[in-house]
């Protein structure tokens, strides 16, 4: 291939001023899109892969998903029943409910949880729950509360600081125990620690008359046989209550099945944005079309000098290309740039949001606009090339 190309087509590009930047428009917006979706994309799987990595394999959730004609709430035989199944090494029901939260004469609604004081360990130690400051409850503490960072520091106009007396629906609890936020949201579906209160069970039963948990955590004493035991419990739950009574998931489980619609999110939204990429290429298409007709007389005067058809061809097709590069570079710095800010965003507002920003995907990127340039230019070049000189020569 002669190098001259290069520079020719270089010159072109530039001598065509505003109809390449018009052109430009479509590729940048459509590079940008899939740069700053995929980016968010990959950095949401790597958070929610942290998380899961902080629960451990050995994590089993319990939910009662209530779709058939029996009940399928769980009482505390259920509970002493699973904790028997061969493998299992600690079942702990969470309960919850809606109630008033009052300080320094103010009232708001809040979201209450609560387990067995004596059990609760486990949510330290899957990362359901990090402290800032205090301590996690004991089997002593009927009247005493951890609370969420969020309500301790933005709910009201003073700050609750540890051992402050607070109401729960009327009752006074004292607060132990203060819960970063932050933890563990996304990975197994755990409630939002900032904004969260979290008591004893005997605590719990003085404000609320809630008989059966929402969600029972439970470990096995391994994460080699956790889907196994997980088997375990599902086919008891199931022969008492019904099929498709619980829903019953290891963390591992639980993952993939996340991975599975972050990864089909991700196609559908790049698809969506693959749009502005086609506008794109259309683009290229027309101004090429342009081009070609404009510089009929400059073809049939290469022709005419010696310049084969295949030199013709590959001249547009670079024009073509370049203006897929130049786009590709832009949108990708846009896109990253895009997906930078969405992060940070999504940081400050308390969601476990990360911009990946990976060198492959950059030059993937840049390679599919070129593709999609050269591939939009393909007509219009193979036109130019077929131009019979005389024609061109002639053409006004």
């Amino acid at each position: 291939m002669n190098s001259e190309l290069f520079e020719i087509a270089a010159k072109n590009i530039k001598r065509q001023g505003i109809r390449t930047y018009l052109t430009l428009i479509g590729i940048v917006i459509g590079i940008a899109a899939i740069v700053a979706l995929l980016s968010i994309g990959s950095g949401l799987g790597v958070a929610i892969e942290k998380q899961f990595e902080g629960l451990g394999t050995n994590t089993i959730f319990i939910i009662p998903l209530g779709v058939t004609g029996a009940s399928s709430e769980i009482k505390n035989s259920d509970i002493d029943a699973i904790e028997s199944i061969r493998g299992v090494e600690v079942a702990v029901p969470i309960y919850s409910t809606a109630a008033q939260f009052e300080f320094s004469d103010t009232k708001v609604s809040i979201n209450v949880s609560a387990a067995e004081a004596e059990k609760s360990g486990i949510f330290e130690d899957t990362g359901f729950f990090d402290m800032k400051s205090g301590r996690m409850l004991t089997k002593n503490d009927t009247f005493s509360v951890v609370i969420g960072e969020r309500i301790a520091e933005d709910y009201f106009d003073k700050e609750i600081s540890l051992r402050t007396r607070v109401k729960i629906n009327g009752k006074s609890y004292r607060v132990v125990g203060i819960l970063n936020e932050g933890a563990q949201t996304i990975g197994g579906g755990g409630p939002d620690t900032g904004s969260t209160v979290f008591m004893s069970l005997k605590g719990f039963e003085k404000i609320s008359d809630a008989e059966s948990p929402g969600i029972v955590f439970a470990q096995s004493f391994s994460g080699n046989d956790t889907e196994e035991v997980s088997e375990r419990i599902l086919d008891y739950l199931e022969d008492k209550y019904g099929e498709k009574s619980f829903l019953v998931s290891s963390s591992q489980q639980l993952l993939e099945q996340v991975r599975a619609i972050l990864g089909l999110l991700t196609i559908f939204l790049t698809g969506i944005a693959g749009i502005s990429l086609l506008v794109g290429g259309i683009g290229i298409t027309n101004a090429m079309i342009a081009s070609v007709l404009e510089r009929t007389k400059e073809i049939g005067l290469l022709k005419a000098l010696g310049s084969a058809n295949r030199e013709i061809l590959t001249l547009f097709l670079l024009e073509a290309g370049y203006i897929g590069l130049v786009g590709g570079v832009i949108g990708i710095a846009m896109g990253f740039g895009l997906a930078g800010a969405i992060a940070f965003i999504g940081e400050q507002a308390g969601f476990a949001l990360v911009a990946v920003m990976d060198p492959v995907m950059a030059i993937g990127a840049l390679a599919f606009a070129m593709i999609v340039g050269m591939l939009s230019g393909f007509y219009p070049a193979l036109r130019a090339a077929r131009l019979d000189p005389i024609v061109a020569l002639r053409y006004e």
